[in-house]
């Protein structure tokens, strides 16, 4: 049965992670609370095809690029059903076109507390 499930993809519950920019995380977390959405976010760096920030040392008479850029990854698990809805809202929330969203399939989600499983305990 599992290999049922992945070859035809039928997972009912999809995992949403976000990666932008820190500045834009306002206007992110806005549109996940629009939906009435939980969520988790944390600081993350890394390379990618944006440029580096410049910074100033020695009261403002040195300056240095900044090795990895900051960015804001925010992750959420929704309802098969619910992924497009939740993109449009990002992508029609975010004023810069800056960032990666990725969707992952969930095979289980386990409430620890209750013990509940599946999409119920979203």
């Amino acid at each position: 049965m599992y290999l049922y499930l992945l070859c035809h993809n039928n997972y009912i519950m999809k995992r949403i992670e976000v990666i932008i920019p820190h500045y834009n995380m306002s206007q992110a977390v806005r549109a996940l609370q629009s939906l009435g959405l939980h969520f988790t976010h944390y600081e993350t760096k890394g390379r990618g095809k944006a440029s580096t920030l410049a910074v100033e040392f020695d009261r403002g008479t040195g300056t240095m690029m900044e090795e990895y850029n900051t960015n804001v990854t925010i992750m959420t698990v929704v309802a098969d059903s619910m992924v497009d809805r939740v993109i449009e809202r990002i992508l029609n929330n975010m004023e810069d076109n800056e960032g990666k969203i990725f969707v992952y399939d969930v095979k289980e989600a386990i409430d620890i507390k209750s013990k509940g499983r599946g999409e119920s305990v979203l």
